[in-house]
């Protein structure tokens, strides 16, 4: 529990200060020296979810990322300044995740608290989550779905906009021009004193994506231009936060998306003109009442997800998912070192979907959780996170979370801490697997997995030099069961729980910050080695073990730099992506690439309260040909002019 003493005139700013206020003479008592001393405002902070993941690894896209591609998606972020692989269909398509070598299925995505994953698939399309709608992302690797429920078994990606005080009013807006017809803009606006804060962001952006790729064919290398890949998309996101007195707030936020398609044909494929539309309504709310000891907290949330998608060949066929959500938790500081969070969450689906038959599908779903934190020395710190999911005709098995971290050496300038964590978690059966018609299985079983991690982190801190560099090395192994499969029957698909997968791997990082005066400089390096194998599987599965999964690189890496002086910001990523294999016998394979971008720009004052940001971004500087998916193309050398102005 951290306390936060806020003071007028100080930095902070509160509406009541600590300011000794003489008594007015009427007022005055025998003792014409006394005062009347007004107590300093007193704000108790909340735990964080952050502060039960420990000996986990995680990592956050600073703001600076954030800002280069405000205009852009999370696909654009993660895949420029992180080794996670994103499998991307084309430029504004869909694009899915991988981390550690599971599938998109097993990464859960939260959006203040709640998982935003497509219920229908399990996942979410990372090319419709606009950087706009939120002003905080973090990557948590590894199985946690003790801390964060269903589907956190390859990793949790955390999106967020944490209220800023006292700031005022401030804004931005944005206007955006690129390649293949290229065209974004972005208004934001926000203001807080220490009683309200207001937050408000705009986004708009299309593209033709009509550029031109190369592919070969028996007389040799050929010119085509891309079709039916175009895109609009639009963005709204809106937070307010209140406080009621010292110690207790309420929160709203709305992101509502709008995303109209063309869905890009494979190379060799005939164009069928199809057309996708996905539209997401996200709302949420919540209480928060934080005393010395205890913190109560309750949230709502209510989602609706539409996905329309048309050819010429199917025709029309369409989507509509909404859910609710309730989650209530108590957290209790037992004593400075230990804090134990208690809590429940209510999930209800209802579906109207083609592909289910002519009657919604409605499901609930329902878990506990507690999570502890015990620091028994100052260098060691613990936590046991429990989590138990009901499921419609099946319950999960309990999935706990067992973490530690040991400052092993603190001598000088570096300091060395050792991690690990042991984790068991559970990915539900999506509504597509268990009511597709036809194919679907209600008896599909949750997949399990057990996960175990290890890892080091050195630091070195050199205050007189305004440098510091923090290397971290993890290594990693887990298993999932019961590994859901679409398989071909006689007429048509189905899933079942037909394999187990093993997923190995090393993962490295490195990152420097070093400012000696004007001049700031922050690179960042990484690279991951994942192995994700098939180990066992029933007799009907023709695929073979021991090979490595289709679509699951061997070998990630990412390098950044971030130079700004004196308004000047020049940013550079350079990422590379090993091969791929594209069938379950490990035969045909994607080849390896490296992609380089870059961005300048420069900052004027104009006025005490104005800014003008001019920045020029360029892409596949490098003019590779490469793919991201089988037989989807990828452009060549492009860029973007950016022109942003920001108030206060």
């Amino acid at each position: 529990m951290r306390f936060t003493v806020l003071v007028r005139g100080g930095l902070l700013g509160w509406l009541a200060g600590a300011v000794l206020l003489p008594t007015s003479a009427a007022a005055q008592t025998a003792s014409d020296t006394a005062r009347v001393q007004r107590l300093p405002t007193v704000r108790i902070s909340g735990v964080r979810v952050e502060r039960f993941a420990v000996g986990s690894r995680r990592f956050s896209l600073d703001s600076l990322a954030l800002t280069t591609y405000r205009t852009g998606t999370l696909t654009d972020v993660l895949s420029a300044r992180t080794a996670v692989y994103l499998k991307n269909y084309g430029p504004g398509q869909l694009a899915s995740i991988t981390l550690r070598g599971t599938s998109a299925r097993h990464t859960a995505v939260l959006w203040n608290g709640f998982n935003i994953n497509l219920p229908s698939l399990g996942e979410a399309d990372f090319s419709l989550l606009p950087v706009s709608g939120f002003t905080q992302a973090d990557v948590q690797l590894g199985p946690a779905a003790a801390t964060y429920g269903n589907g956190a078994i390859g990793g949790t990606v955390l999106l967020s906009s944490d209220a800023k005080w006292g700031k005022g009013w401030r804004g931005a807006a944005q206007a955006e021009y690129g390649s293949f017809g290229l065209g974004a803009g972005t208004l934001e606006a926000a203001f807080s004193n220490q009683k309200i804060a207001v937050r408000t962001s705009l986004l708009y952006r299309e593209a033709a994506n009509n550029f031109v790729y190369y592919t070969q064919e028996f007389r040799g290398r050929v010119q085509q231009r891309q079709e039916n890949a175009a895109l609009r998309q639009a963005s709204l996101s809106q937070d307010v936060t209140l406080r009621l007195g010292q110690r207790s707030e309420v929160a709203l936020a709305a992101w509502l998306t709008d995303a109209d398609r063309q869905i890009q044909p494979g190379i060799g494929t005939n164009n069928t003109h199809a057309e996708e539309r996905d539209q997401s309504r996200r709302l949420t709310s919540s209480y928060r009442y934080v005393s010395q000891h205890h913190e109560w907290t309750a949230r709502t949330a209510w989602f609706e997800d539409v996905l329309n998608y048309r050819d010429d060949v199917s025709g029309l066929s369409e989507s509509r998912v909404r859910t609710s959500q309730a989650q209530a938790e108590h957290t209790w500081n037992v004593a400075p070192n230990a804090s134990v969070r208690l809590g429940g969450e209510a999930q209800h689906f209802a579906a109207q979907v083609d592909g289910y038959g002519s009657q919604p599908r409605t499901e609930n779903r329902y878990s506990g959780f507690a999570l502890l934190r015990y620091d028994p020395r100052p260098r060691l710190r613990l936590s046991l996170n429990l989590r138990q999911a009901v499921l419609p005709d099946r319950r999960p098995p309990l999935t706990p979370t067992l973490g530690a971290e040991w400052l092993a050496l603190e001598a000088g300038l570096h300091t060395l801490t050792a991690k690990g964590s042991a984790s068991r978690s559970y990915r539900a059966p999506t509504l597509n697997e268990r009511y597709w018609r036809p194919g679907g299985n209600p008896n599909l079983l949750p997949e399990e997995s057990l996960g175990y991690e290890g890892g080091l982190v050195h630091t070195l801190t050199a205050a007189p030099a305004h440098l510091r560099l923090q290397t971290e090395l993890t290594g990693y192994r887990q298993l999932v069961d019961n590994w859901v499969q679409w398989t071909p029957g006689a007429t048509y698909w189905s899933p079942r729980n037909l394999r187990q997968v093993r997923a190995q791997g090393l993962e490295a990082s490195t990152q420097l910050g070093w400012q000696p005066g004007a001049y700031h400089l922050q690179t960042r390096a990484s690279y991951g080695f994942t192995q994700s194998v098939k180990t066992q599987g029933v007799a009907s599965d023709a695929d073979p073990v021991g090979r490595q999964l289709p679509f699951v690189p061997l070998h990630t890496a990412a390098f950044s730099t971030d130079h700004t002086w004196h308004g000047w910001q020049l940013s550079t990523t350079l990422t590379f992506t090993g091969y791929r294999y594209t069938d379950a016998s490990a035969t045909d394979y994607l080849p390896s690439y490296w992609l380089l971008n870059a961005a300048l720009g420069r900052t004027l004052a104009v006025r005490p309260d104005w800014r003008l940001q001019v920045l020029a971004q360029g892409y596949n500087l490098s003019n590779t040909a490469y793919q991201s998916y089988q037989n989807r193309a990828m452009p060549l050398r492009s860029g973007s002019l950016s022109l942003r102005v920001l108030w206060r």
